[in-house]
């Protein structure tokens, strides 16, 4: 059982640390794009450019690619934490970081749908990348205690 577990969790971990680092290229592109004043290229989707220029496109004077940024990074460093330390703590705080990012990827497809009309394909990457991100977060969260309490039972009982 400890090898299957093991061998699932580093897959996953490894698709996470992967989608991370796009995500996080992802958000680089559109964080200099926002500062730099930059159009998006857009070349699949033609709404790109009136997203990143919405109403929208900031929290409290925060850039979204940057807070992004921000998610990638604190995600994937997790990520790596998690995988070099099996830790409870790392396993809980990456749950909770891509809840945060799941939600706040849902609200923003909601607003490039319903309130901007427009559709940025950089965005919708990021919202399913950090969907992506919360599923197995959410994995990693659940079957760590799951194993954890198993593999403390067998230990016991032996």
């Amino acid at each position: 059982m400890h090898n299957n577990h093991s061998k699932s969790t580093h897959i996953l971990i490894y698709v996470f640390l992967t989608l991370g680092i796009l995500g996080l290229i992802d958000s680089l592109y559109l964080a200099y794009a926002y500062f730099t004043g930059t159009p998006l290229s857009c070349e699949l989707i033609s709404g790109c450019n009136e997203v990143a220029q919405s109403p929208y496109s900031h929290i409290a004077g925060v850039s979204l690619p940057m807070l992004g940024v921000i998610y990638y990074i604190f995600a994937v460093s997790n990520a790596l934490l998690y995988l070099y330390t099996k830790s409870m703590y790392a396993a809980t705080i990456l749950a909770f970081a891509t809840t945060v990012g799941f939600f706040a990827s849902a609200y923003f497809v909601y607003a490039q749908l319903f309130l901007i009309g427009a559709i940025c394909m950089y965005c919708m990457f990021s919202a399913f990348s950090a969907t992506i991100l919360f599923l197995i977060g959410t994995f990693i969260r659940t079957h760590h205690i799951t194993y954890h309490d198993n593999y403390s039972l067998e230990q016991v009982s032996e």
